[in-house]
């Protein structure tokens, strides 16, 4: 059951019979993942036509293997009698758009900040974890540094900040496409201002030649930071050089003991995991200042056992000509949002979801300091 052509000249070329799982290296980052995928395909199971079904259950035992691996882990820690393990915080800066989402999730293994070409994405700190043989690693994914320009943006700024002073350690993401630039040279300084140890990924090098990525390295070295800072080629999107990377964190930790279970990916509520899966799917539909105007609740979560996950989510935006746009002709842009946010619960969860999506005005709420603590934007 194959979801690419093998056919012709080349190592998967051969006989080949029913029941044979292919997996081709150039079209999947993640061999468990892509194991599980095939043998549900061979189960009879079809993602396109069985409305998240598949997915979810795909997500469900990826899940199981998460857990059942964190939990050997933990016995094998107890039983050779608690050897010492690393643990920390390690704040994660950057340029808004650098890839700092995406770099989170893959060093986390699971989907935890959500992704989106947008810049300002991210408006509170995310903390992703990830969990080895005898270290723990909570990667803290910063809102980008920016000028602050009302409540939410003093907020993120504040938050910002927070995050890297309590931090053991920095990870400065740059992206190598770009020139380094004014953002950079700030977030640089900051970081040395803190007095912690860091080390610079330049990332996206996928997308550039030899002679672009000594280029980009090479002006990675001149920031202002601490010169022991080692600096590392890194594509988050195919995983390229983020091995190494994660072995230079894991060692700029402190001793201690883990402060998360093994098998948890982050510590944020169940309502906000939801909402920004919402906001997501908001981003990824609408232009110009509307993603910036618009953020997600989630009301209510129903969990009834032996039935559908319900989940209660509200849009909130700052004027009816935007509530127009969100709500689209005939409820086409909220039933959009909504279904492709309902796949992506269910991917999280493993089970059934009915998202029960309404969308409301809420004048200036950017600024508005009491909705903001609701929403637990600090």
């Amino acid at each position: 059951m194959l979801s690419f052509p093998i056919d012709g000249a080349g190592p998967t070329a051969g006989p080949r019979e029913l029941g044979d799982i292919v997996i081709c290296p150039a079209h999947t980052s993640d061999l468990e993942e892509a194991v599980v995928h095939g043998v549900l395909h061979l189960c009879g199971y079809d993602h396109e036509h069985d409305d998240g079904e598949m997915l979810a259950l795909q997500q469900e035992v990826l899940t199981g293997l998460a857990r059942s691996t964190a939990d050997r882990r933990g016995a094998r820690h107890l039983e050779e009698g608690g050897a010492t393990t690393r643990t920390g915080f390690v704040a994660l800066a950057g340029r808004p758009n650098v890839g700092k989402s995406t770099l989170l999730n893959r060093i986390v293994g699971t989907k935890v900040a959500i992704v989106s070409a947008r810049p300002q994405t991210t408006r509170r700190a995310i903390r992703g974890i990830a969990t080895g043989e005898d270290w723990q690693l909570v990667l803290v994914d910063l809102p980008g540094s920016q000028r602050p320009r009302d409540a939410l943006t003093e907020r993120m700024q504040r938050r910002t900040e927070r995050e890297l002073r309590d931090s053991d350690a920095a990870l400065v993401l740059l992206n190598g496409e770009q020139a380094v630039g004014p953002g950079d040279r700030f977030i640089a300084a900051a970081v040395t201002a803190a007095g912690i140890p860091c080390v610079v990924a330049v990332n996206k090098v996928d997308a550039l030649d030899h002679p672009r990525t000594v280029a980009a390295l090479s002006a990675a070295a001149e920031l202002e930071l601490p010169p022991e800072a080692e600096i590392f080629p890194i594509s988050a999107r195919t995983g390229a050089g983020v091995e190494p990377l994660l072995e230079a964190l894991v060692g700029l930790l402190p001793e201690g003991p883990y402060l998360y279970p093994p098998a948890e990916p982050t510590d944020l509520p169940a309502e906000v995991r939801l909402a920004e899966l919402v906001r997501e799917q908001v981003l990824a539909r609408t232009r110009e200042e509307l993603p910036h105007a618009v953020e997600v609740e989630v009301d209510e979560i129903e969990d009834r056992p032996g039935r559908a996950l319900v989940v209660h989510a509200h849009l909130w935006a700052e004027s009816e000509s935007q509530k127009t746009i969100l709500v689209g002709r005939g409820g086409g842009m909220v039933r959009a949002i909504g279904t492709a946010a309902r796949q992506e619960i269910q991917t999280l969860t493993g089970r059934r979801v009915h998202l029960d999506l309404t969308v409301r005005v809420r004048r200036n709420w950017r600024r508005d300091e009491a909705l903001l603590d609701r929403l637990g934007i600090e």
